[in-house]
């Protein structure tokens, strides 16, 4: 259950961001064309297409909006991933180009290389952010172990953990992750969506937009990619 105290660090993360707020309601931020139908699927060659299409190496220029109760802001984003080693580098920056904070991580964890003086006060969002980051960009293929359940247009491969069940949905042309979530005993306890894939040479695919649901801090982190490269 999400206490009040919660509430209250996302409302001081919209203060300290120094970003510029966005007006207008929620809403799904990316369409989805229809998805194809699926004649015949098998699992283990989607789960080998999606590993395939997958960049080990990239950098990724964004504009990141996190969406939280009666906030809306939006930053930019500069983010290096390391598939193969585990690693993250997020550096933060308000529309001026000012570096709000510089998160990494890897198995062990995320770690704060800077901040903001306010913002290092609120130290369990930035924690947050960074576990987010993994969820969204790290473990994109189902184990072998998971269970596999065809439907007309997608796949959805289940795996418990000590967590909950984490569910993946792969669907598409060319065969894409569209989304992966956790479910708790009250429903997804964190939810991610992949929309708008381009391609790069070597048939790496990156998704253009992505959405993120956190269900326990009540905020959404929506990724619009400006630019990338494999590195």
């Amino acid at each position: 259950m999400a206490r009040p105290e919660d509430g209250v660090k996302i409302r001081w993360l919209g203060a300290l961001l120094l970003t510029m707020c966005i007006g207008g309601c929620a809403a799904e931020p990316f369409q989805r064309p229809a998805l194809p139908i699926l004649n015949d699927p098998n699992p283990t060659a989607m789960r080998k297409s999606v590993a395939h299409s997958v960049a080990n190496q990239f950098t990724s220029d964004d504009t990141i909006v996190i969406d939280a109760p009666f906030h809306k802001m939006a930053i930019l984003g500069v983010l290096q991933v390391d598939r193969r080693a585990g690693t993250f580098e997020l550096v933060g920056l308000n529309p001026m180009g000012v570096e709000l904070f510089h998160l990494s991580g890897d198995s062990s964890g995320t770690k704060i290389r800077s901040a903001l003086p306010p913002l290092m006060e609120q130290q369990e969002i930035l924690f947050s952010i960074g576990q987010d980051i993994r969820r969204m960009y790290f473990d994109l293929v189902p184990p072998d172990s998971a269970a596999a359940d065809p439907h007309s247009t997608f796949v959805r491969f289940t795996e418990k953990t000590p967590d909950g069940t984490i569910v993946y949905e792969m669907g598409g042309e060319p065969m894409t992750l569209l989304e992966k979530r956790l479910k708790g005993f009250f429903g997804a306890t964190w939810r991610v969506r992949y929309y708008q894939y381009t391609s790069a040479m070597g048939g790496a695919l990156y998704p253009r937009g992505i959405v993120m649901d956190n269900a326990h801090y009540h905020y959404r982190i929506i990724v619009k990619n400006r630019d990338w490269q494999t590195n």
